[in-house]
């Protein structure tokens, strides 16, 4: 076999070519709608001033109670119950809470055109005995076509930086759109849940205010017996005594009068 000769063919292609490529986002937001339904009810003339002033160190005091800014509040299943000094209130809520999730799309046909001078080479091989059929017009033919075939890659990649860069420029306001498109669907749905649990909430305000009101008659009872303690002391009672039982608290003293 003779020794190989080599072809190498240098081509250009000027290319002007126009491209469309559509793009789009997607924007999906979360956040949480809630409900509630609530009842006041005033104490002030129902107890009397010494259980009033009670209730705020029993309430301290009491377990699953705790303090926020200027009432006292205790957590129940499906809402809560507040006690609140200033008005002399007690305040039954049910509240109700859901996750809420909705998207948001925007899109564009984006448009360009490409205008470059590419250039490639090619290289095919010979024999000067033709072996094989590699000839000097084969060789020729086969760098010919590679280096048509680089030039494709090089067009094709082109192509698609150019699409990859314009899509970058205009990736802030797509997602600025689909963001906004899903903030107001986020906005529509919350609001339309929270209605749903609003009326949920009414539905359910009675049973929470049954657990409201038994959480609160407890420390009620606590307020009561510190109220009639602090009366006896005053007093000067004699033989105090406090005894609790089965939820039944008694007490007992003696005045002299």
């Amino acid at each position: 076999m003779c020794n190989p000769r080599r072809v190498r063919v240098r081509t250009t292609r000027e290319l002007a070519q126009s491209w469309e490529r559509e793009v789009r986002r997607r924007v999906t937001l979360r956040g949480t709608a809630h409900g509630e339904a609530r009842i006041r009810e005033p104490l002030g003339t129902s107890l009397g001033a010494p259980t009033l002033a009670a209730l705020p160190a029993a309430l301290a005091h009491a377990e699953g109670w705790r303090r926020e800014e200027h009432r006292y509040v205790h957590s129940l299943e499906g809402g809560y119950v507040a006690y609140l000094p200033e008005s002399r209130e007690i305040e039954i809520v049910a509240t109700g809470q859901r996750g809420v999730e909705a998207a948001g799309d925007a899109g564009m046909l984006l448009r360009g055109e490409l205008t470059e001078t590419f250039e490639a080479e090619g290289e095919g091989v010979y024999y000067t005995d033709g072996e094989g059929g590699h000839t000097p017009a084969s060789a020729r033919r086969v760098a010919e076509t590679r280096a048509q075939h680089a030039l494709d890659h090089q067009v094709r990649d082109a192509l698609h930086a150019a699409q990859e860069a314009a899509e970058l420029r205009e990736a802030a306001a797509l997602e600025s759109d689909a963001g906004s498109r899903a903030r107001n669907e986020l906005d529509r749905r919350t609001a339309e849940v929270s209605e749903e649990l609003r009326r949920d909430a009414a539905l359910r305000l009675e049973a929470v205010g049954v657990q409201a009101r038994n959480a609160f008659h407890r420390v009620l009872a606590v307020a009561y017996r510190d109220a009639i303690l602090a009366y006896a002391r005053s007093r000067g009672a004699l033989g105090v005594v406090c005894a609790e039982r089965d939820g039944v608290v008694d007490i007992q003293f003696e005045l002299e009068v």
